[in-house]
């Protein structure tokens, strides 16, 4: 069954650009179109579409407050915003509105076809230049040196096996009844973990394993 979609944007030449590239994908099927916030909440309200792909900047409403609108109202359909702002504060706007998907403009059709088949699957789909900007943001929040291996080379097997438990968000009591050992046992480990890898906290600790994820124990 073809994936209904409704194509937003201020720009007609733009619009009929993206109609012209999506319709010629035989699993896709353009319902409707609007160049402003307004007559794109009636489209989408009466089509009720797959997949709506909404520009951010529009002359009524931005395209973060109608993604809210559509998430709202309409929870199934998916929202792949396509737009030429590369800004950290848009991008972590848009999908917390619900957003699905964020490419920019300057993205070929093939990409845009890939996205479109992407959010419809069920994936976030963000373009590589996106996805740079946000990992790289989210590592320098976690304010924690990055590894370069060689502090998990010193740590015991018993160790490994614990910072990959506290990586998956097991608690003391987890960890326990996990390895079958005792609290004071996990403690142990734990301000063994936190000195060997110059964790200063437990929040630290924390960060530190979910950044590294699941720890090879064969290493």
């Amino acid at each position: 069954m073809k994936k209904k979609i409704v194509i937003v944007d201020d720009h007609k030449l733009f619009l009929e650009g993206m109609e012209g590239i999506l319709a010629s994908v035989d699993d896709f099927d353009i319902v409707g179109r609007a160049c402003n916030a307004e007559s794109a909440l009636e489209v989408i309200r009466s089509a009720r579409p797959d997949l709506v792909i909404l520009d951010i900047t529009m002359p009524d409403m931005n395209g973060i407050e109608v993604t809210k609108i559509i998430k709202r109202e309409l929870e199934d359909t998916k929202v792949l915003i396509l737009t030429m702002h590369l800004h950290r504060r848009m991008i972590i706007e848009a999908l917390r509105a619900g957003a699905d998907g964020y490419i920019l403009k300057d993205a070929d059709s093939r990409e845009v076809t890939d996205a479109a088949r992407a959010v419809t699957a069920g994936f976030v789909y963000l373009s590589l230049d996106v996805a740079t900007l946000i990992v790289r943001d989210y590592i320098r929040k976690l304010n924690v040196p990055v590894s370069d291996g060689s502090h998990l080379s010193e740590l015991s097997t018993r160790e490994k096996e614990v910072l990959a438990l506290i990586s998956e968000g097991m608690d003391t009591k987890a960890i326990c009844s996990k390895l079958c050992i005792s609290r004071n046992t996990v403690d142990s480990h734990r301000r063994n973990l936190m000195q060997k890898l110059g964790c200063e906290s437990l929040a630290d600790l924390m960060r530190f394993a979910i950044r590294e994820g699941a720890v090879n124990l064969d290493e």
